[in-house]
């Protein structure tokens, strides 16, 4: 199933989980309820007693071989493919992943290691990975996703990258963290006027707590609505699915898809995302019954 295919008929849903992160039996919890499930190439922090630094395995291997696994289970899992990460040599591998039934690919350029040095990448921008793994497929080729900043300082040049993703042949595009759908929708609608043709999925982050908001939102410069956080900050526990359920019912039938994630990274989201679901379905039989008294 490729998302931009199946995003062309009704707007998709996915979510982002780190396997280490994850209880495997809370995995099911989802089912029939996300169209995928994406997995990050995070870089683990070097006390991460999850992956010791004698462990050497990227973060794209990580990715990798998660998907794999998620994929036997049922669910359609995305992974990502930096270019931090990726090199010449690994493109072979990829006809091999699609046969496996990985028909999609996210395209990032990965948080880089300390002390990096760009020029020691052999894909150097997104477009370029992304015409990389193009070139290795003849006929039938996998689904590919690039990331787009709504954020960006300089929106002209961010629009003009993106389109560069698609122009090497990106699919379909995710955004950065938003929280509301204000900004984001100005920003899409900025890049509709550039000719962007492709779907476009929202990045809907779950707080947890005001405290990682505002931390997340320091360090990576992501503004926050003063309404999100009087919500999370009355409701320390609840207000960041409350908000997110929110942003949903404005986002649901602008966009091609929604994709979540949850920003308070080092624990398992599955118990949160079934709780955000829970509120989104709640308020969708509460709109249906609304719509159905109208009527009579």
């Amino acid at each position: 199933m490729k998302l931009s295919e199946r995003a062309k008929y009704h707007p998709i849903v996915t979510a982002e989980v780190i396997p280490d992160r994850v209880v495997p039996a809370h995995l099911p919890l989802l089912d029939g309820r996300v169209d995928a499930i994406t997995i990050p190439a995070l870089r683990n922090g070097e006390r991460d007693p999850s992956y010791p630094s004698e462990f050497r395995v990227t973060p794209q291997t990580r990715s990798v071989a998660s998907a794999v696994i998620v994929k036997k289970t049922g669910f359609e899992a995305v992974p990502s493919l930096t270019c931090r990460d990726f090199r010449r040599s690994d493109l072979p591998l990829l006809p091999v992943l699609f046969k496996k039934g990985l028909e999609n690919f996210l395209v990032v350029f990965g948080d880089p290691y300390p002390n990096y040095e760009i020029k020691t990448y052999d894909f150097k921008r997104a477009e370029d990975l992304i015409r990389g793994i193009r070139s290795v497929f003849d006929g039938q080729r996998p689904c590919i996703g690039a990331v787009t900043n709504q954020y960006a300082l300089d929106r002209e040049k961010e629009i003009s990258r993106t389109l560069s993703k698609v122009d090497a042949g990106a699919d379909y595009l995710v955004t950065n963290s938003a929280f509301d759908d204000y900004y984001v929708l100005d920003y899409i609608d900025a890049l509709r006027s550039s000719g962007l043709k492709v779907p476009i999925f929202v990045q809907l982050s779950i707080p947890h707590g005001l405290n990682n908001l505002l931390f997340v939102s320091r360090r990576f410069c992501i503004p926050v609505p003063e309404n999100v956080k009087q919500t999370v900050s009355r409701n320390p526990l609840g207000g960041g699915v409350q908000a997110i359920a929110r942003a949903f019912a404005g986002l649901r039938n602008q966009v091609s898809g929604i994709h979540f994630s949850y920003l308070f990274r080092s624990h398992n989201p599955i118990p949160t995302y079934t709780h955000l679901l829970d509120a989104i379905e709640s308020d969708w039989q509460l709109v249906g019954s609304l719509q159905a008294t109208l009527r009579t």
